[in-house]
């Protein structure tokens, strides 16, 4: 279904982008069309162009942040079930490299993630003589 998702997004932003690109063009050039129908033609064209083309841009593009919006959540969730269960499986001790190795993220994001749950649990934190940081969540 994702890959459906990108698929259509791409050919919905590609296709209205097209379109847009065509009214722009015919705007452009409007003033230069020497007779009354090819005047029309043009005004033709580039109200084709805008009810074929901003459609399919804003819902491509909704596409788009719908994807991103859903990678997001299973990214946050995969945060939260992976905290836990270092949490529990180190009885509350948990280091920003474990971290995030178990979650695949960088460090920083790693670090990033385990600050705001510190502050959200109170948890103390330690730096053992490596330079590397603890966080102790009570239990």
């Amino acid at each position: 279904m994702k890959l459906i998702k990108k698929v259509s997004a791409g050919v919905l932003l590609t296709f209205g982008f097209l379109f847009l690109a065509i009214a722009s063009v015919e705007i452009l050039t409007y003033n230069q069309k020497p007779t009354p129908q090819e005047k029309q033609e043009a005004a033709d064209t580039m109200i084709g162009g805008f009810v074929f083309g901003l459609p399919a841009v804003a819902y491509g593009g909704w596409l788009v942040w719908s994807l991103r919006k859903q990678h997001k959540n299973l990214l946050s969730d995969r945060l939260q079930s992976t905290f836990y269960r270092l949490i529990e499986e180190n009885s509350g001790t948990i280091s920003v490299l474990s971290f995030a190795k178990q979650a695949e993220v960088t460090g920083e994001e790693a670090r990033q993630y385990l600050d705001a749950k510190a502050k959200e649990f109170n948890a103390t934190f330690d730096v053992n003589p490596q330079g590397g940081v603890y966080y102790h969540f009570h239990m």
